[in-house]
């Protein structure tokens, strides 16, 4: 599946990402203060399907539950040592369906990434002052398949 045929999904839908079951149930899009634009998907699960048009960058994430206190340019995280990667503010532009986000919502994100490549990303909600935090990993357009 394409990142343009994911643009077209319509709440309901049902996504293999990897081996994972992914139930569309709503989205935020999300302008980064560079001007990308990002959109976040959002499942019955708690799961996060992140997907950048501008960057062709598709991150599954699974939402975790654990604490994060960053320690400098490190996470550690049951035993693993996660590096500080990028940090990014963004607002939230529209929502459809089920959404963590509201219209007008700024947020700050940082990832954190293992040298095996996964990712650990802290949602900061600058209206709430909420924290969501997800374990993530890179994903293709071949590995996204309708159900």
């Amino acid at each position: 599946m394409t990142i343009k045929d994911l643009w077209r999904l319509h709440l309901g839908d049902a996504l293999k990402i990897g081996t994972d079951p992914f139930t569309y149930v709503g989205h935020a899009q999300i302008e980064i203060d560079d001007g990308a634009k990002l959109r976040w998907f959002y499942d019955d699960e708690g799961n996060l399907f992140s997907v950048s048009l501008k960057d062709e960058e598709l991150i599954f994430f699974k939402e975790i539950d654990d604490e994060i206190e960053p320690e400098g340019d490190t996470v550690t995280l049951k035993e693993k040592e996660y590096e500080f990667t990028s940090e990014e503010a963004g607002t939230v532009m529209d929502t459809n369906g089920e959404s963590v986000a509201e219209v007008d919502d700024t947020f700050l994100v940082s990832d954190y990434q293992t040298a095996e490549g996964e990712i650990l990303r802290i949602i900061g909600n600058e209206e709430t002052g909420e924290n969501l935090v997800y374990l993530g990993r890179y994903v293709s357009e071949d590995d996204v398949t309708e159900l």
